[in-house]
């Protein structure tokens, strides 16, 4: 039998042969892997892509916004430092399910509708959240969603404060102005020796002060509400308008993600709309008829005027941001955010208006 060397000394031609192509092919092949797997990885060597992978991290960590982002499975792959705090989640939450985590972020959601959604304020864990959430795109194909956002309650409370101080001072204002004119009234019928007149006057004027504040405490508990209502009473009469409020109205309780801040934006915004509704309009007889009513299962709010009406066109578009049937500029912000509003309570919004006839506005909220 041959030795084994001879075998091999015997085969050398073949076993060189063999392994030129070996290695040739398999060089190839790595050349080709790798350049294949470079080009996905945009040119990058592993290093780099670790420096960016933590650049990414720090950077998102060092954002004063709150930053989630989840897969097209909804698995959360991004979950900055500051939205752990604001949404209080101590734990690594990345590659859970977003459900599982925070079920009201409505971040999925941008996963079917494909298309982003800017300046939105949610309610998610008791926080008034404003968020834009964008749907992640890939060569135009769909694989995520980013939501970033703003805890706007300590914001907002500070805007309420300041809404507030603003609608007391312009309270002042038309009070110092109706009762100026109230005493210029009596003083003028003491003058023309009309005493019993005078006195006459000033109770009648107390009188219905006192019962409309009377009312206002006993059915409708929002001081804040109360306030509004008042002050919007007495710009009625300082403009020759008779606001009525219905004497069968009762709020004991805003609707769920609703607070009293919303409500004077509503009631706010619908009253202001309803005194626009004069202007340029002459008419002797101006009314605005104000009516809530409350029981265990709902809540509506009503808000009817005289004034100039509107058309169809105006009544389809009167929501839309930017929007105003006035000549005038930074208007057609108020009804849009009524409407944002009672979007955010789950509630309904009706508009009938006639030209010259008036306009009608029923928002109902489902308790």
């Amino acid at each position: 039998l041959p030795k084994f060397t001879e075998v091999i000394l015997s085969l050398k031609k073949e076993i060189f042969l063999i392994s030129g192509l070996a290695l040739f092919f398999g060089g190839w092949g790595a050349w080709a892997l790798a350049s294949r797997i470079k080009k996905e990885m945009f040119e990058l060597e592993p290093h780099e892509i670790a420096r960016l992978f933590v650049e990414r991290t720090e950077t998102f960590n060092a954002m004063h916004e709150g930053v989630i982002a989840i897969d097209k499975e909804e698995n959360i792959t991004i979950f900055n430092h500051k939205a752990k705090i604001m949404m209080d989640v101590p734990d690594e939450v990345i590659g859970k399910k977003i459900y599982d985590v925070i079920p009201d972020t409505r971040l999925p959601e941008i996963l079917q509708l494909n298309q982003p959604v800017y300046n939105r304020e949610l309610q998610v864990r008791n926080l008034n959240i404003l968020s834009n959430r964008v749907p992640i795109k890939v060569n135009n194909h769909t694989v995520g969603a980013v939501a970033i956002f703003q805890d706007r309650t300590e914001v907002k409370k500070l805007a309420e404060e300041l809404t507030g101080v603003k609608s007391f001072v312009s309270a002042l204002r038309v009070q110092n102005h109706e009762y100026m004119n109230k005493l210029h009234t009596i003083a003028g019928l003491i003058q023309l020796g009309n005493k019993d007149k005078a006195l006459q006057y000033v109770f009648q004027v107390s009188e219905q002060q006192e019962e409309l504040t009377q009312f206002l405490h006993k059915h409708i508990k929002d001081e804040s509400i109360s306030g509004l209502l008042l002050s919007k009473v007495s710009r009625a009469k300082e403009l020759g308008i008779e606001l009525a409020i219905d004497r069968h109205s009762e709020l004991h309780s805003f609707p769920p993600y609703l607070d009293h801040h919303d409500f004077v934006i509503i009631i706010g915004n619908l009253i202001e709309n309803a005194f626009d509704s004069y202007q340029h309009l002459e008419r002797r007889e101006r009314k605005i008829y104000i009516s809530m009513e409350q029981n265990d299962g709902i809540l509506s709010i009503l808000v009817e005027d005289n004034g100039c009406g509107m058309n169809e066109d105006q009544v389809e578009r009167i929501f839309d941001e930017g929007f105003s049937t006035k000549a005038k500029e930074n208007r057609g912000i108020g009804l849009h955010l009524v409407k944002q509003i009672v979007e955010k309570g789950n509630g309904q919004i009706e508009v009938e208006s006639e030209v010259d006839v008036g306009t009608t506005f029923i928002i109902t909220f489902f308790l």
